[in-house]
């Protein structure tokens, strides 16, 4: 009798397994699969700090990504990355770069089925650091003029991309705006980093000194930037 109710108990905890099974796969399957497509973040990884990318790669790529649909009706932009991985990057030069799907992290259930782009163009170059000259900028009073401009130092050292740094002939300095008052002024200012370059000033805190003489202009003048051709 004993092993009768044994053998009871025992068929029965496996009914309710395979009962409980049935019904976790139903809630999962029962509510089927689908795919959607989103643009998500490009990521740069692994490149060397004393090398560069100079050319336009997109923020964005685009992938398709297909499975339980539940899963997908969750998924927003801000849970996906996709890597660029420069870490064998070494040195100068052209890259054609494959995106792997199989780097990109998705929650169990998902995967990728489409990226767009899958390859990209990547152009590298070596970070050096030139000398550039300093021009000065200036917002003159209307009905004056600037004579004897001078700034010191001449030069300030920056950090950049090889090919950037050499087609840079010259960096500005903030805009000062003197007071329409006939006699020297001075300035500190600081060196404006080209915009939108990969360039930077490699002592931001060093000042320079502005100075100058503002006088009536001659021909009672016009607003405008010292430097101007008139």
């Amino acid at each position: 009798m004993g092993k009768a109710v044994g053998f009871f108990r025992t068929s029965s905890l496996q009914i309710l397994a395979v009962l409980f099974a049935l019904v976790l796969w139903a809630q999962v399957h029962g509510q089927g699969t689908g795919s959607i497509s989103m643009d998500v973040p490009l990521q740069v990884e692994g490149l060397s700090s004393g090398i560069a990318i100079v050319n336009n790669l997109p923020d964005h790529v685009r992938i398709t990504v297909s499975g339980l649909q539940a899963r997908l009706n969750t998924l927003t932009p801000g849970d996906v990355r996709v890597p660029l991985d420069m870490s064998h990057v070494s040195k100068p030069g052209v890259l054609d770069q494959a995106l792997e799907i199989s780097a990109i992290r998705l929650p169990i259930g998902l995967s990728i089925t489409k990226l767009q782009p899958d390859r990209l163009q990547v152009q590298l170059d070596r970070i050096v650091q030139r000398m550039i000259n300093v021009k000065p900028r200036i917002d003159t009073p209307q009905g004056w003029e600037v004579r004897d401009l001078q700034i010191q130092p001449l030069q300030v050292m920056l950090e950049g991309p090889e090919v950037w740094l050499e087609a840079l002939l010259e960096v500005e300095t903030t805009l000062v705006h003197p007071q329409p008052v006939e006699g020297p002024f001075r300035f500190q200012v600081s060196v404006e980093s080209p915009s939108g370059k990969a360039i930077r000033v490699v002592d931001p805190q060093k000042k320079l000194l502005l100075r100058g003489m503002l006088v009536p202009a001659a021909d009672g003048g016009r607003a405008k930037e010292a430097g101007e051709k008139r």
